[in-house]
């Protein structure tokens, strides 16, 4: 037992005081504590006397060093666990703690007493302050490209529901009461010149027009001549109106009252000529759109055209030819177009169209010829008694300008012009008919194509105001009365 004990004390002295070349053991290999020294090696009141005959040697001078977050300096082991051999670890508070100050310096510490200051203790609140740091609203910062991009669709995301939830203005209507757009929508409405839904006009009301803000367009009836127009211009301005809020409540559900203004024919009721377009104002965008795409509106009671309050394009209706033996529409149209690409009407062709105003970089010889190349021709198979055919043709061409002169000076010098074929005779410019039925100048009524669109609720080319209000009754010559015409 006596030769054991300066060994075992020269171990407890050294894993006390290290030499200055004994490097100090790591923790795994530390072999203090009571699971290697029992409690009855070495009694107590020997242990003082023991240290007393080992010579003293003084602590070799350690190197200053600034204090490091990971390297927690040296502190005295508490006596409650003395007892446990624990594996030396890097101590997480402390790391957590310099982490969420170096964030947040604003973020307190937490108290150094009980189970606040073990490593097992809930760390929750530092780090749910600092959530509600990041997230306050009052924080700086500045958003990313993608952030951007979610804030800019958040911005537009009611009014990308608005539009989801209405129907759009683009597409026809699918109202019962109106005639649906067939395939390939309506026949079009050729009329004389651009601005003849105008025609005939008071100038002063035509003015008061001009100054009504937009939204606005017009409407032309069907079956209803200038005359029946200006007699019956209050009833026919309500229907017209019913109708139109008909249409107008199919996408809005609170809508303001919406206004239709009759014409007024310059000269009073003594005039020779009256008009035929009614004003439409008061209404939405949305509403004016959807009734200029669809253009045809029919119902039993009332068929119209939807108009736009300006004058876009000239028409494409030049003139009628008639005067041809063939039913050949391939004949006429070489005809046609083999007397305009002839040397002196071309350059005829070419002065028109260079005094317009077209822009500098488009070749006068090139607008000609895309002028002459959209010539196209339409046969009207007219029958004379014992069914002959006498055939018309109306000849079509797109104007590259909107002018005015330009376009009336070009049409009356073609319509002077004669167009002769080598085995079918030789065309000549006859006068348009005007229809009744659709106001089209292309046919007449007996021709009209309107009637023959399918599920067509308008008036029929026989029957002339058959579904619009009767003219009063009136009398014969001998007083009797008369059958409504």
């Amino acid at each position: 037992m006596k030769d054991k004990e300066p060994s075992s004390l020269k171990a407890i002295s050294q894993a006390a005081r290290p030499y200055p070349t004994t490097p100090r053991p790591p923790p795994q290999s530390s072999k203090s504590g009571p699971k290697y020294f029992p409690p009855d090696v070495i009694q107590e009141e020997d242990l003082e006397s023991a240290m007393d005959l080992i010579p003293y040697q003084p602590d070799p001078p350690s190197p200053p060093s600034p204090p490091s977050p990971q390297s927690p300096p040296d502190t005295p082991t508490p006596m409650g666990q003395v007892n446990r051999a624990h594996p030396s670890q890097p101590d997480l508070l402390i790391y957590k703690e310099f982490k969420v100050t170096a964030q947040n310096s604003s973020i307190g510490t937490p108290p150094n007493d009980g189970l606040a200051n073990s490593i097992h203790a809930p760390c929750s609140q530092p780090v749910d302050q600092a959530m509600k740091d990041l997230l306050s609203p009052t924080s700086t910062h500045a958003p990313t490209p993608e952030e951007k991009d979610i804030l800019a669709h958040l911005a537009l995301a009611n009014l990308n529901r608005a539009a989801l939830g209405q129907s759009s203005a683009n597409q026809t209507s699918t109202l019962p009461q109106f005639t649906p757009t067939p395939v390939g929508g309506f026949p079009t409405v050729h009329m004389s010149h651009a601005a003849q839904i105008f025609d005939h006009l008071d100038n002063r009301v035509l003015l008061a027009w001009f100054q009504v803000p937009h939204p606005k367009f017009m409407i032309r009836v069907f079956d209803h001549s200038g005359k029946d127009v200006t007699e019956r211009a209050a009833i026919i301005a309500e229907r017209i109106r019913a109708n139109v809020t008909a249409i107008a409540e199919s996408i809005h559900h609170d809508i303001p009252p919406i206004r239709v203004s009759p014409p007024q024919p310059q000269g009073g009721k003594d005039a020779k000529s009256f008009p035929l377009g009614f004003l439409v104002h008061n209404v939405s965008e949305e509403t004016k759109t959807l009734l200029l795409n669809q253009r045809i509106w029919s119902t039993v009671d009332l068929t119209f055209e939807a108009l736009s309050f300006n004058c876009a394009h000239p028409p494409e209706l030049l003139f009628s030819l008639a005067g041809f033996t063939t039913l050949d529409l391939a004949t006429i149209s070489q005809a046609v177009t083999e007397t305009w690409n002839q040397e002196e009407t071309r350059y005829r062709i070419e002065s028109f169209f260079s005094t317009c105003g077209l822009p500098d970089d488009e070749p006068i010889y090139k607008v000609t010829q895309d002028f002459i190349s959209s010539c196209r021709v339409e046969l009207l198979d007219f029958k004379i008694s014992g069914g002959l055919s006498v055939p018309r043709y109306n000849v079509f061409a797109t104007s590259p300008t909107n002018d005015a002169k330009t376009w009336t000076d070009l049409r009356m010098y073609l319509k002077t012009l004669t167009y002769p074929t080598s085995l079918d005779g030789c065309g000549t410019s006859s006068a348009l008919f005007d229809c009744q039925l659709c106001h089209s100048l292309a046919h007449p009524r007996g021709l009209c194509p309107f009637p023959l669109v399918p599920l067509w609720n308008g008036p029929k080319a026989g029957s002339r105001n058959s579904n619009n209000t009767s003219r009063p009754t009136g009398r014969t010559r001998g007083g009797k009365p008369g059958r409504s015409t």
